[in-house]
């Protein structure tokens, strides 16, 4: 896909014509905005539903490039790309142990980015329990072509053939003499593979290497620390609601009550909260969201 998105001559029109003065005007037109964006997709509007997917400034990423899915860095680490997501099961910490073994590199050597749609192959919905069997394979058959590259580059770097090389921690070496080997980084650090793969589908990408039999994997298996808990403990894991923009305003909402629930007397779990009314509120300002907190009437809470 290519060029920018061209919108409806209505929306254009919303987007303009959206009325600023106030509060109460504003989420009036921007209501009618929400209209107009909806009907783009009914027959007669100006621009048919396919042409507004098709369109875009920035193109999928290629899935039958390898670059696409990693890059080995100058420091000798390596970045892992994936089209799925980690809803906590712990998939992500999966994900780099099969590429991590495939690849040769240690688990504390890599990082790994999924699911960002202008960067990472599109691999499909995130849902289920096929992540590690379907999912995992695309993966692992472009780790271990990496590694089948990596090696093809060895050999030619330290004039041997490549049955004669070993892999270990992103290291190449000669079988008879170790003290001869070059690094990954020393091969492709910081730059392109440029190494098509094939495949009808995302699910069916792979190169020419071969995966390694079950009982040559080394990291697979290991009791790992998942890597993206540290960060939701802590606070400092971002999610899709901590997108910040220049001049972004924010949204108040208040008014849900709450009262306990009578309970059986058969009951032996203690009895849940209910909401008692729903007397919504909304207030859109221009101050950032400790200001809009801190407006809210007391004894109300803001979900």
């Amino acid at each position: 896909m290519s060029g920018r998105v061209r919108l409806p001559k209505a929306v254009e029109a919303a987007i303009v014509g959206l009325d600023r003065s106030s509060r109460r005007s504003f989420l009036k037109g921007s209501g009618a905005l929400v209209f107009f964006l909806g009907a783009g997709s009914l027959p007669g509007a100006d621009a048919p539903a396919d042409r507004l997917v098709a369109a875009g400034p920035w193109p999928d990423p290629d899935f039958l490039q390898l670059d696409t899915w990693i890059v080995v860095h100058p420091d000798n680490t390596a970045t892992f790309y994936v089209g799925k997501t980690d809803g906590g099961q712990g998939t992500g910490t999966a994900f780099r142990q099969l590429m991590c073994d495939e690849l040769d590199i240690a688990y504390d050597s890599t990082r790994l980015v999924m699911g960002c749609t202008d960067t990472t192959p599109d691999q499909g919905g995130s849902g289920g329990s096929d992540a590690i069997e379907r999912d995992g394979w695309p993966m692992r058959r472009v780790a271990a072509e990496a590694r089948r590259v990596l090696l093809e580059l060895g050999g030619q770097h330290l004039g041997v053939a490549v049955d004669l090389l070993a892999v270990s921690n992103a290291t190449i070496a000669l079988k008879s003499d170790p003290s001869r080997k070059v690094t990954f980084a020393e091969l492709v650090g910081g730059k392109r593979f440029n190494v098509k793969l094939s495949g009808r589908n995302v699910d069916a990408t792979t190169g020419q290497a071969a995966v390694k039999p079950v009982n040559e994997l080394r990291v697979v298996g290991q009791p790992l620390q998942r890597y993206y808990i540290p960060g939701k403990v802590d606070g400092s894991q971002k999610w899709a609601v901590d997108m910040k923009l220049p001049g972004m305003v924010h949204a108040a909402m208040w008014g849900l009550r709450w009262r306990a629930q009578p309970c059986s007397a058969s009951m032996s779990l203690p009895c849940p909260m209910y909401p008692a009314s729903f007397a919504w509120s909304v207030a859109a300002t221009t101050s950032p969201w400790s200001a809009s907190a801190r407006s809210r009437p007391s004894g109300q809470r803001s979900n």
